[in-house]
């Protein structure tokens, strides 16, 4: 428990923690309105069931001067009205105090689930190699949730009503302490005893929840990412199949748990009830005088009216902590991540010389001794077009990442000119590069925002727009096959486009900030022999100042490079002239 509650807290920011600690101040005063509102209604059932104690009590004889009625009748109306004022007061306030407590949690859900988005995007690129997004995204969107609403929210709640039971509880010690140590002990150790039966099979169906739901998610999560393929392979039950199978666990575990936290409100409302009425008798035959009786009924009974809910609500709290204990260490576990640092561009560091890779050892962090790269060296002089080529599985592409600075090689070093690029440069390199993947991301908005990607909408330069996308080839597409030009929405990932058409969009994209590096990853191998050939003439008619590294199997694109490149097994590079055969 304390481990949990340690977890918890250092999910908090420092104006969260504060936050809480008001919160909790407000949940004291909520438990002293409680406390009021219980204790009014002693004086009222006192006078009702025998008005000569007016004249017996001090207190209540001062009240009644002060009060300047006429008789004894008309006092107990006051104090009838009077604690039904005071009841509705502690209500209002208790309302008032669990809305706030509702958007703390709310609001601390928000802060959870974008600081988790925040720690994830600011991983390194290898960290992604390693993670299954649709894990990531059921940690942002349902493990947040999950952990907001069935732990957080549920340990407000405990911590709030419990010192509602408290004030109860010490009310009834004040009044009568032998009954009120009974009461504690019989309601105290039915919900221990249920808990503690409970507690070891909430923590193992919490787990199993998190596993069955993070298989909703990835079996959605292929099944629609790749429906053409879906589609074709007639494999639509099979992923129906996969996600019902992993809904209907995750929903039974749901269930059970709530089953679990439910359960013993029924045994203490039973429990409660006979207590209740063996306490009358008992009373009763101790006085023999239902005037003495009445009082004391009725606090215990308003103070079980208020008590016993707030038992259940702790009790909930306690097994709603044990289930989603789970979310709770993958959340707490994710936020731990230590970030890369966020920095600015500042100003491009355009190559003058060249760009060089000396001496890399590279290795993919999921398979350290399978080796890429072993003293791997690669110069691209300034202001050329290479061209690389290579068998499958040799290293085309991690060689691009390692230019972009995606992945860190285990030793050796990145340099343009005489910088080497490292953390503190990173963002200045990457500026300066223009990069087109073979497979092109699109996001579910217009043309030009596809074009000016992470760029906000009010400020896309649409003339540089333009530009691009004439270079591109993809200008005359636009303006006249799309009914809105630049501003016609594309779909999710493009899906209204075809493949060379979003190809295009991504060259136009990496032309958008005209760059001095442009790096193609097979970036044309979705376009006809024509296009391709058209398309890389006018980017090399741009700008005579430009570094441009090509990854292609098209021999006819390779010979408008200046030099040719090809990468073997471990590094091993031949360098030929242009017109490879």
């Amino acid at each position: 428990m304390i481990t949990t509650l340690h977890k918890i807290w250092a999910l908090f920011t420092f104006p969260e923690r504060r936050k809480t600690i008001l919160m909790v101040a407000l949940v004291v005063l909520m438990a002293f309105a409680e406390t009021v509102g219980v204790l009014s209604i002693m004086p009222f059932l006192t006078v009702l069931g025998r008005p000569e104690v007016i004249s017996d009590t001090p207190w209540l004889r001062k009240a009644f001067e002060v009060s300047g009625l006429p008789d004894a009748r008309s006092f107990t109306i006051a104090l009838g009205l009077v604690s039904i004022a005071i009841v509705i007061g502690a209500s209002l306030f208790k309302t008032l105090t669990q809305h706030t407590l509702n958007r703390f949690v709310h609001f601390l859900r928000h802060s959870v689930s974008a600081r988790l988005l925040a720690a994830y995007l600011h991983q390194p690129y290898a960290f992604f190699l390693t993670r299954n997004t649709a894990e990531l995204n059921r940690n942002i969107l349902s493990e947040a949730d999950q952990l907001l609403f069935n732990l957080i929210q549920p340990l407000a709640q405990l911590i709030a009503q419990g010192m509602v039971v408290l004030a109860m509880v010490v009310l009834i010690v004040v009044y009568d302490p032998p009954t009120a140590i009974a009461i504690i002990a019989v309601v105290g150790g039915l919900y221990a005893a249920i808990y503690r039966l409970v507690r070891k099979r909430l923590s193992r169906i919490g787990a199993e929840r998190m596993a069955a739901n993070s298989e909703r998610y990835q079996a959605a999560s292929e099944a629609l990412g790749g429906i053409k393929d879906v589609k074709v392979t007639q494999s639509a039950p099979t992923y129906a199949e996969r996600f019902t199978r992993a809904s209907r666990e995750y929903s039974r575990h749901m269930a059970t748990s709530d089953t679990l936290s439910q359960t013993p409100l029924y045994f203490v409302e039973a429990t409660g009830y006979t207590g209740l009425i063996l306490l009358a008798l008992f009373l009763l035959m101790r006085s023999n005088d239902i005037a003495q009786v009445l009082p004391a009924l009725g606090l215990y009974g308003f103070a079980a009216y208020r008590m016993l809910p707030a038992a259940q609500i702790m009790y909930r709290g306690f097994a709603k902590l044990r289930f989603s204990s789970p979310a709770l260490d993958a959340i707490h576990r994710d936020l731990a991540l230590p970030s890369e640092t966020a920095r600015t561009r500042g100003t491009m560091i355009t190559p003058r010389r060249e760009i060089r890779l000396d001496g890399v050892r590279f290795a993919y962090p999921g398979a350290p001794d399978r080796l890429i790269f072993q003293d791997f060296n690669f110069v691209i002089p300034a202001n050329t077009t290479i061209g690389v080529v290579g068998k499958s599985g040799t290293g085309k592409s991690t060689l691009m990442d390692l230019l972009l600075g995606l992945l860190q090689p285990q030793a050796g070093t990145l340099r343009v000119d005489d910088t080497i690029i490292d953390a503190n440069n990173l963002a200045d390199w990457q500026g300066s590069i223009g990069y087109v993947p073979q497979h092109i991301f699109l996001a579910d908005s217009t043309v030009a925002e596809n074009i000016a990607f992470g760029v906000p909408r009010d400020k896309i330069d649409m003339g540089a727009v333009r530009r691009a996308a004439r270079a591109a080839q993809i200008h005359d597409f636009v303006m006249t096959d799309l009914l809105r030009g630049y501003n016609t929405p594309l779909g999710e990932r493009g899906v209204r486009l075809s493949g060379g058409q979003r190809q295009r969009i991504g060259i136009a994209r990496a032309l958008y900030l005209d760059p001095p590096v442009l790096l193609f990853d097979e970036a044309t191998s979705a376009l006809d022999h024509e296009t391709e050939t058209a398309i890389i003439q006018t980017i090399l008619s741009l700008n005579l100042d430009k570094t441009v590294v090509l990854i292609s199997h098209n021999h006819p694109s390779l010979s408008l490079c200046d030099k040719t490149v090809e990468i073997r097994p471990l590094g091993h590079s031949a360098q030929r002239e242009k017109g490879m055969q």
